[in-house]
């Protein structure tokens, strides 16, 4: 394969991954507008839940799983005592950072990379899936009422 197959392929993965963000973007917007934030974030998650699931099935049993895993582990054991507490403690705001800004499936990813095990990370993919549902439908809830009222207050003018 040549280097403008490469390039190219490049730029249509870059340019789908834009265009699926925004329509999955735009129709998160749209239906806290129709719905409310309340069932916004209720729809969000029904909807997301299931996706993390796969992947965290998906990714669990995977050879690229374990290699990763290992990778970290090997990592967090070459730091010292003071770092690898750091560590252990950060784990819980690392993972509650994806799942805000990232979603819950980068988050279940990124839980199992960092070695939570069993039937626990499918129970933390819903705790995931609603600490971003809840974030971002306050978040969108919020700037379609500032547009509401900044648009009543330009009419009123």
């Amino acid at each position: 394969m040549g280097t403008l197959d490469k390039k190219l392929y490049l730029a249509s993965g870059v340019l789908l991954t834009i265009l699926g963000l925004i329509f999955l973007e735009g129709s998160f917007i749209a239906t806290v507008k129709l719905f409310g934030v309340v069932k916004a974030a209720f729809i969000r998650v029904l909807f997301t839940i299931p996706l993390s699931w796969l992947a965290i099935f998906l990714f669990a049993n995977t050879e690229t799983s374990a290699k990763v895993r290992g990778w970290f582990l090997k990592k967090q054991e070459s730091l010292s005592h003071r770092a690898q507490m750091a560590v252990a403690g950060g784990k819980f705001f690392v993972v509650a950072n994806t799942a805000i800004f990232l979603g819950p499936i980068l988050a279940s990813i990124l839980m199992l990379m960092v070695g939570v095990q069993g039937k626990r990370i499918y129970f933390y993919a819903v705790l995931c899936a609603l600490l971003c549902a809840c974030v971002w439908s306050c978040f969108y809830g919020g700037v379609c009422w500032g547009f509401e009222k900044i648009f009543a207050f330009a009419t009123r003018l």
